[in-house]
């Protein structure tokens, strides 16, 4: 018998499919709805139910909420890009989130995991790595976005006594991320290489600095603090706590493939924060947690998984 019985909003995305499938190797009951299917619907598996549904269906909801002991909030239908270019698609998620919120109250004895966004939160840091207590200056409305949602988070558990845990996520790569998605550069400049096509390069690769994170290590992460007693109304960035440039990533491709790559210069807004690394001092503390695949080992990894996409959709 399982031991939680966990339910994904939003789970047939990159992260929630890794999710769903560690879950199930971990022997937990998993519950997930989406408006979208994609990765799982070739599940099949009797501690696995998916519902495609637009996350309005209030009725069933409550009656996944009821029958689940940690709900992961991941839906979204947006990242800093489309955000930027379309500002309003950010109330659409903090509704979506509000509406979640508001049946999650009537069952205080759940405990919710809110999938925020170490990336962009913080906006440009005084300082590196950032811890968890840094101040929240985001120059993105998708970071606004975020924060705005762990407050409504933070006041319903004060309000309501909602046990939550928010996962300020670094920039994952990994198994099941879509090339097509917008997001993701080491998912994509591999996916180009192996299509023999063009990567455009947004910024100055040497000065963009970011926090990567294989998404193995990232699942890894969530399932312990949604599993740990010690793990309370907390807060926790979630990332390799190093930082890469992207001329680092593309010279690391390079190395792996032994090759080189087609690159393309591209512009873009001043919404995209240019150096950011994660502390993760606290979730090692707290949680026992730490990272283990390598950027070396991650690339490899995300190469096959490429490889593999590609052979499946010829």
């Amino acid at each position: 018998m399982s031991k939680f019985t966990y339910l994904l909003i939003g789970g047939n995305g990159f992260i929630g499919t890794n999710l769903i499938y560690k879950l199930l190797d971990n022997k937990r009951e998993v519950y997930c709805i989406d408006a979208f299917d994609s990765n799982t619907k070739s599940i099949q598996n009797k501690h696995f139910k998916s519902y495609i549904d637009d996350l309005t269906d209030v009725n069933l909801l409550k009656q996944l909420v009821k029958k689940s002991d940690i709900i992961i909030f991941l839906a979204s239908s947006s990242h800093v890009r489309n955000s930027s270019e379309a500002i309003l698609i950010e109330i659409d998620n903090i509704e979506c989130f509000i509406n979640t919120l508001d049946i999650i109250k009537q069952y205080p004895d759940k405990k919710l995991i809110y999938a925020s966004s170490g990336g962009t939160v913080y906006g440009e840091p005084e300082a590196i790595p950032v811890s968890e207590n840094h101040c929240l200056n985001p120059i993105s409305p998708y970071g606004i976005g975020k924060i705005t949602m762990e407050q409504f988070l933070k006041y319903y558990a004060s309000k309501y006594g909602i046990n939550y845990v928010i996962c300020r996520y670094s920039n994952p790569y990994g198994k099941y991320q879509s090339p097509f998605s917008g997001v993701g550069v080491i998912n994509k400049l591999l996916y180009d290489y192996n299509n023999n096509t063009e990567t455009n390069i947004v910024g100055n690769p040497d000065e963009s600095i970011r926090d990567y994170i294989y998404i193995s290590d990232l699942v890894d992460a969530t399932i312990a603090v949604a599993e740990a007693d010690s793990c309370k109304n907390e807060i926790f960035n979630v990332g390799s706590g190093e930082g890469t440039s992207l001329n680092q990533i593309i010279n690391e491709i390079k190395a792996v493939l032994n090759d080189d790559l087609k690159l393309n210069s591209e512009k873009f807004g001043n919404e995209n924060v240019s150096k950011i690394v994660l502390d993760i001092t606290k979730i090692k503390k707290i949680a026992g947690w730490k990272p283990k695949i390598s950027l070396k080992k991650g690339i490899k990894l995300n190469n096959e998984y490429i490889k593999e996409f590609l052979e499946k959709n010829k």
